[in-house]
């Protein structure tokens, strides 16, 4: 399905360290762009051998994670008690009941798995636990600037850090060696009171924008939103909940579906702004409301 998606809208598929489809499938089925999201751990052997899978499955772009080196207060996340994989509990047993199709495809189906961290962590692979605790207890809190320079040597290709929000970090991405830095604050599920990737855009923008690719996360969810960001010097927009939540309620038809249905808002904003390409967006477009 993503590769036939991929080829059909010409989109870049990303999946994380933590999917539950392997690099190597992906691989078989996609032949458009796509990208390894990583997530730094602390056994320094199963960072080598997540590289090295996305390198020979050919992968276009790493994008390191910078900003779960410990995992937010996830509150809906433990007031449901969501795991991973989904364990058993009354709550759990109570949704089951309401939902059987999803309960027999998850009876039914090959076992939950995520295949990329199997023979190195138990964590999330067979042994329940939240994204939160995951984060928190699997991933290297002490990573920094030298270990992200290291990764980018290593991949020696197209490298982006994922999660940057300020013009600071922006600048120190160029200094390593990064080619895109992707603006975004997780969908707002870390940092709580974060501010909103397209409110640091402008400014991310204005200091390495002609330097390297700054794509804009999260809060993508109309054609407007994406010219508007293109309109301030973004070079791409990203989502996850956009197609995820769509694919999770329909399947192949609800992504092509979502898609479409963005290629067509784009297109008649496009029209309804008097622009007929891309590169005649710019911020002459936007009026900003400034905060007192």
């Amino acid at each position: 399905m993503r590769g036939l998606l991929q080829n059909k809208y010409g989109t870049m598929f990303g999946v994380s360290s933590l999917a539950t489809v392997t690099v190597e499938e992906i691989a078989k089925i996609a032949n458009t762009p796509k990208m390894f999201q990583f997530y730094f751990h602390k056994d320094r052997g199963l960072n080598d051998a997540l590289l090295e899978r996305a390198r020979a499955a050919d992968f276009n772009v790493l994008a390191l994670t910078v900003d779960t080196i410990t995992g937010g207060n996830r509150e809906r996340d433990k007031r449901t008690g969501f795991t991973s994989p989904p364990k058993l509990t009354l709550d759990s047993l109570m949704s089951f009941a309401t939902h059987p199709a999803w309960a027999w495809n998850f009876l039914t189906k090959e076992k939950f798995d995520m295949p990329h961290l199997s023979g190195y962590v138990s964590q999330g692979t067979n042994l329940a636990v939240s994204v939160g605790d995951y984060f928190s207890t699997m991933l290297d809190q002490s990573m920094n600037w030298n270990d992200a320079e290291k990764l980018c040597s290593q991949w020696n290709g197209q490298f982006a850090l994922k999660g940057i929000m300020s013009v600071e970090d922006a600048k120190r991405a160029v200094d390593i060696g990064c080619t895109g830095i992707m603006v975004s604050n997780h969908g707002g599920r870390q940092l709580d009171g974060c501010r909103s990737p397209f409110d640091q855009l402008a400014e991310i923008c204005d200091a390495v924008g002609d330097k390297i690719d700054v794509i804009c996360e999260g809060g993508i969810q109309r054609g407007t939103h994406v010219l508007k960001a293109l309109s301030v010097g973004a070079k791409a927009c990203s989502g996850g909940r956009f197609y995820l939540f769509a694919l999770a309620a329909a399947g192949q038809a609800g992504v092509e579906r979502v898609l479409g249905n963005m290629c067509t808002e784009i297109e008649r904003d496009m029209k309804l702004m008097g622009v007929t390409k891309l590169d005649q967006l710019s911020r002459d477009n936007l009026r900003f409301h400034h905060s007192r």
